[in-house]
């Protein structure tokens, strides 16, 4: 019997790089409030979701393969000066931010 052969395209990402992209990518902006590079992160965690995945499905326009978490970064970082906190704390979700 013969096996059938396929490939599978895989892309493989270091944590801490992704870290330091955030980093770099949100050092410049002006707050205000205090810049807290875990609670940046904690808010790309959360809107990484809208994005979807295996089991949970995308926003309509946001999906990986058309660009969707590249316009949600800039929308974001575009966004955060004119909100009052972070989107999370402690990994509370805060509604009212998340829907400004």
């Amino acid at each position: 019997m013969k096996r059938k052969k396929f490939s599978i395209n895989m892309c493989f990402i270091k944590i801490h790089v992704v870290r330091e992209y955030l980093e770099l990518f949100f050092k410049n902006i002006r707050l205000q409030f205090d810049w807290d590079l875990e609670r940046l992160i904690d808010d790309f965690v959360l809107l990484c979701f809208f994005i979807g995945n295996d089991f949970l499905p995308h926003i309509p326009g946001l999906s990986i393969r058309k660009g969707g978490i590249d316009i949600l970064l800039n929308y974001y970082k575009a966004k955060l000066p004119q909100l009052d906190d972070y989107l999370t704390k402690k990994g509370e979700i805060n509604l009212y931010i998340l829907e400004r």
